[in-house]
């Protein structure tokens, strides 16, 4: 067995955003209850949350060291990839509402420019941006810190101690406890960044270390099996999402080795949702499955029509707004 080459995260990155971002639409999807095994399964796909955000860390590494690290720079190049295609579908979804008497016109501005449903403690299917513009905000500053004193790569483990006291201690709770959904969420995108240099440098495990992702994989995916079969709303939801982290971090290595060996069809069509992912994020539940659901069509055909008709659907913006001049 060859060694594994951390490189590999960085060489199928689009790839596997690619799988995230079907997980996280699979996860979506839902059906009926039933106390199977694929039902555990799919209520654990968002699981594609972490994985996604462990990349983007490492994605964020690369660009940092790259580029001039100029904060503006940095921030500017963030916001053309994001906030312009957030900005659009946003606004063809909250204004609607708004006509609808279901936001005030000040609920709806601050929904449509910094994610206000959010902040103010609703999640809905739009919470994954203003959480990963948030910390693209505080992302650099992160990087200037470890880049100068190494002990803080350890911040990760203080992120994961926060999420325990964010539960448990009253006042803290009381104050920040409607955003467990975003803290929860930072040790894996610190962690992907502490990764990014890794990566970068071309680091390899040797050929054993299969064995012991392949162990971590089992064990941490057999606990979400085990929480979401009959456990769910009987224990604090960031304790599982404490559990994404291995089982992101096992999968995504593992998943390196087998897109090594797949056809060149298949990679290339998982590096072309990798690459609208975010459109296709913002596309597929509110635009496209809410207008399937209703009709029945059972679990498949609903994933794979809203698939479909969300990657044209992201296709499209996705060119239209690579139009956009900027300079």
């Amino acid at each position: 067995m060859k060694p594994m080459n951390l490189h590999d995260l960085s060489r199928f990155r689009g790839e596997l955003m690619g799988i995230a971002m079907l997980v996280v639409m699979m996860f979506h999807v839902g059906f009926s209850r039933y106390d199977t095994i694929w039902f555990c399964m799919n209520r654990c796909g968002n699981v594609g949350v972490d994985m996604f955000l462990f990349l983007s860390g490492i994605g964020l590494w690369y660009a940092w060291c790259k580029g001039t690290q100029n904060l503006l720079v940095f921030y500017r190049r963030r916001f053309q990839r994001i906030y312009p295609a957030w900005l659009l579908l946003s606004s063809l979804y909250y204004v609607p509402l708004y006509f609808e008497g279901k936001f005030t016109l000040l609920q709806t501005i601050g929904n449509i420019l910094i994610g206000w449903r959010l902040w103010s403690g609703f999640v809905d299917e739009f919470w994954f941006i203003p959480m990963i513009l948030a910390f693209y905000l505080v992302a650099p500053f992160y990087m200037m810190l470890i880049r100068k004193h190494e002990a803080w790569r350890w911040l990760p483990m203080v992120a994961m101690v926060f999420c325990v006291l964010l539960q448990y201690w009253q006042p803290l709770n009381v104050a920040a406890g409607h955003l467990e959904i975003l803290f929860s969420r930072v040790p894996i995108f610190l962690l992907g960044i502490n990764a990014g240099q890794w990566v970068k440098e071309e680091r390899q495990l040797e050929p054993h270390a299969f064995w012991l992702l392949l162990l971590l994989f089992v064990l941490s995916f057999g606990v979400c099996i085990n929480f979401e079969n009959g456990l769910r709303g009987r224990f604090p939801l960031f304790l599982e999402r404490m559990v994404y982290i291995p089982l992101s971090i096992s999968a995504l290595l593992l998943l390196c080795k087998v897109l090594a060996h797949s056809p060149q069809w298949l990679t290339k069509a998982l590096a072309f949702v990798g690459t609208v992912s975010l459109e296709l994020y913002l596309i597929h539940v509110n635009f496209v499955l809410k207008y399937l659901q209703p009709y029945n069509l059972g679990y498949w055909l609903t994933l794979l029509l809203m698939t479909a008709i969300a990657l044209l659907l992201a296709w499209i913006i996705h060119k239209l707004l690579s139009l956009i001049p900027w300079k």
